[in-house]
């Protein structure tokens, strides 16, 4: 036992330097294993047992299943619930989504730094993962009432979305690398295997979960609205499971002592190497490289290594432009799906499920592309190099963007366009029992019975409009009405009915954005003069199944608009069967159901007229298909090729800070959406669509050129096993130490600034 820690760590002979681990040795090699069809093999024989990997794998595996269905259940639903429960716009709610993602992949480097230079790996992934549980849980506590009756509070889901960002950032440097170190050096097969398995846990988990969730959030009701609850509060079941598997573990865990962090000897070197050149800029002394004047302090092979490690990232400047693309699955592409019509016979997709598409496609491209798609260019020796499939990668994002942009485009073209503050729509209605005549400014003409005018756009103030019957016996009127404008558009309904031979007038504000979550939007209105139904206050019940929607109507008025299910709904008076009529609701349409009488002013009957205020959605949810397809193909030629290209580069005692290099690039690109977000540059969401397109590229031609003049190097000791984080503390090194090399001021090998690190390979090759 660790007599500091109270863990178990492997016992070594005093006389034994401990050898380094497996997986570190896997990264030593010139590219990473790929996943391949086999893959799925070793799955099987994972699950069924037989695989020949250590206790602690099972472990291991089994916990970060349940940490990613934990992660990726609560992030699949977040962006819905900030726009339908917080009540967060659009804009503020893809600002709060990207800068909940921008900490997921911060935070890592805190993770790691903790983990190599004080904890250790496992206890830094049990805290930290209490850290993550705890956040969890606070995320379903504030979905409960009062946050779903509309008088929602921030703070609380603030809190635990920083808690969470906070946990799965700070082990997600650790989980594999721990599962790795389980392994002794003579097991790299078994190694290669794990990772395979390793790799499936992760999309398994996001898969289901980005599935079941929104079925959890939708299909589920809590206190009237969708239960965010049960749905956030899975993800922290699973996230208590997660934790308690890997604690039970703790007995079988190989455990490796901290031995200091590289990143931060990185950064101490490199402050050092800038500060010591600021020294001398007046001097004659010159270095071939700036790293150079790090060397009479520092060892050397750390100084040459972190002329590599640099070398590697100038590259990585223009890819976090990626991930700006790529994380807006969960937030732009989500929210567009919302506005684009799910239905599948009898079954509805939920616009938070497309994103499911992406985690099958993965688990389906990777196996498509090591078996078909490289063969095929190796056998035609069409040349495709690392850096180029990145190319091609980010040229693919950028196509999938034209593609969102256009299908934005159709889909706005069956919306309203909302009007400036300047202005107002305005519609008028026939409730009455014959056609009328309508003189004002804003319109004049006929309204035919049972019709409405289009919504006419006109400037705000007041009109004194004028209404007169085609019935004899009923007296028209003049009245004055209002047309006001407001931020985001508004819009007026004008109902005409009668009432005791007269025609009167009553005034309501329309609704043109559509419902959210896929939904309709549905209001009533009682319009007769019935002595049958002797009240004020008429109750309508629409019904379908076990689903029913009570209207109170005050008579000669209409409601406010209520959220309801797209489907066929029966409608009667409640405490009568006698059914008044019969409607179909589609996703996102907006209507109004008027009871008025029928097209003879003698006639007591009442009949059911409705009106489609805002057109539903027609453009269906398959068409987001093909986007997912090309950024998902693009994310296996950037994001796998990537950390391939990085590790075959890398010294192995850098490989740990290309790690954390490549995760920063994810949470800048976080970031850059956030920006854009918040800049309103743009009004129009398709040209947002066609902004990034531009930006991206913008990019890959930048990216282009710098492949071209990029330079290959095997780096220096590249085959040395690297022996960093898996040596006991105190450990040194009883070989002859090399001897700090003093400046000379040579600067003949080449000009100050230039590369001047590992072997150069022909870019040819």
């Amino acid at each position: 036992m660790d007599t500091e820690s109270g863990e178990p760590v492997m016992k070594k002979s005093p006389s034994t330097e401990p050898s380094p681990g497996p997986a570190t040795k896997l990264l030593d090699k010139d590219q990473p294993p790929k996943l391949s069809g086999k893959a799925w093999g070793r799955v099987s024989q994972f699950v069924r047992g037989k695989s020949d990997f250590p206790l602690s794998v099972f472990f291991i595996v089994g916990t970060e299943f349940c940490e990613r269905f934990s992660y990726y259940g609560m992030k699949a639903i977040l962006v819905l619930y900030m726009t339908n429960i917080l009540l967060q716009p659009e804009n503020t709610a893809t600002a709060l989504y990207h800068t909940f993602n921008m900490l997921c992949y911060f935070t890592p480097i805190f993770g790691a730094m903790i983990a190599d230079g004080w904890l250790g790996k496992y206890r830094t992934i049990l805290y930290i993962s209490m850290i993550y549980m705890v956040g969890n849980i606070v995320m379903c506590l504030t979905a409960l009432p009062p946050q779903t009756t509309g008088h929602p509070e921030i703070a609380g889901p603030m809190i635990g979305l920083v808690l969470i960002g906070l946990g799965t950032g700070g082990i997600k440097p650790c989980v594999s690398a721990f599962g790795g170190d389980q392994f002794t050096p003579d097991q790299e097969g078994p190694l290669q295997k794990f990772f395979s398995v390793f790799y499936f846990s992760i999309n398994a988990g996001s898969l289901i979960s980005t599935f079941m969730t929104p079925i959890l959030r939708h299909d589920v009701q809590c206190w009237g609205n969708d239960c965010y609850a049960l749905a956030f509060g899975v993800p922290a079941v699973l996230m208590f499971i997660a934790v308690t598997i890997f604690f039970l573990g703790r007995t079988v865990y190989k455990i490796y002592p901290s031995t200091g962090n590289i990143v931060w000897q990185v950064v101490e070197t490199t402050a050092y190497a800038i500060n010591n050149r600021c020294r001398h800029k007046h001097t004659d002394q010159k270095k071939a490289h700036w790293m150079d004047w790090a060397e009479d302090k520092y060892d050397p092979k750390l100084v040459t290594d972190i002329k590599d490690l640099y070398h590697i990232l100038v590259m990585y400047l223009p890819l976090p432009i990626f991930w700006t693309l790529f994380d807006q699955q969960g937030s732009r592409w989500t929210l567009q799906a919302q506005h684009m019509d799910g239905s599948v016979g009898s079954w509805t997709i939920k616009p938070d499920q497309m994103q499911a598409l992406n985690p099958v496609l993965i688990i389906l491209f990777i196996p498509f592309f090591e078996v078909c798609v490289y063969p095929c260019l190796r056998h035609f020796n069409v040349p495709f190099r690392p850096l180029q499939r990145m190319t091609v990668g980010m040229l693919l994002a950028a196509v999938a963007f034209v593609l969102a942009g256009f299908i934005q485009l159709k889909i706005d073209s069956n919306e309203i366009s909302l009007p400036g503050e300047s202005r107002a729509l305005v519609k008028v209605f026939n409730a009455a029992p014959c056609d009328i005549d309508v003189d004002s400014k804003f319109y004049t003409g006929p309204v035919p019975y049972a019709n409405t005018t289009d919504y006419i756009d006109w400037a705000v103030g007041p009109y004194e409009t004028t209404l007169k019957s085609s019935c004899e016996g009923i007296e028209g009127t003049t009245f004055n009405t209002k047309l006001e404008g407001r931020k985001g558009g508004n819009a007026v309904d004008l109902f005409v009915y009668n009432k005791q031979n007269t025609l009167g007038v009553v005034q309501v504000t329309g609704q043109l954005t559509k419902p959210p979550k896929g939904l309709s939007s549905l209001s009533l209105g009682w319009f007769t003069d019935n002595p049958s139904l002797d009240t004020d206050n008429l109750t309508v019940v629409v019904a379908h199944s076990n689903r029913k929607y009570n209207f109170e109507i005050p008579q000669y008025n209409i409601t406010e608009y209520q959220e309801v299910e797209p489907d066929t709904y029966n409608i009667f008076l409640l405490g009568s069967n006698i059914t008044v009529g019969q409607f179909e609701t589609e996703q996102g349409g907006i209507y109004r159901l008027l009871l008025q009488p029928t097209n003879d002013p003698n006639s007591q009957e009442m009949t059911l007229k409705y009106h489609t205020e805002v057109e539903p959605n027609r453009v269906s949810m398959f068409w987001q298909i093909p986007q997912y397809i090309i950024i998902t193909a693009g994310e296996i030629l950037f994001s796998i090729t990537g950390l391939e290209f990085s590790y075959s580069q890398a010294p192995a005692s850098m490989k740990s800070c290309v790690q954390a290099a490549w995760l920063m690039t994810v949470a800048i690109g976080n970031l850059v959406v956030i920006i854009v977000a918040e800049a309103k540059i743009v009004d129009s969401q398709a040209l947002e669509f066609f902004l990034f397109a531009g930006l991206m590229t913008l990019i890959v031609i930048i990216f282009a050129i710098m492949s071209y003049f990029y330079v290959y190097i095997t780096p220096q000791g590249y085959e040395e096993h690297d022996e960093h984080g898996l040596l006991p503390s105190g450990h040194k090194d009883e070989e002859e130490e090399v001897p700090p090399k003093t400046p000379d001021g040579d600067g003949a090998i080449a000009m100050e600034g230039s590369y001047q690190g590992g072997d150069i390979i022909d870019p040819n090759q």
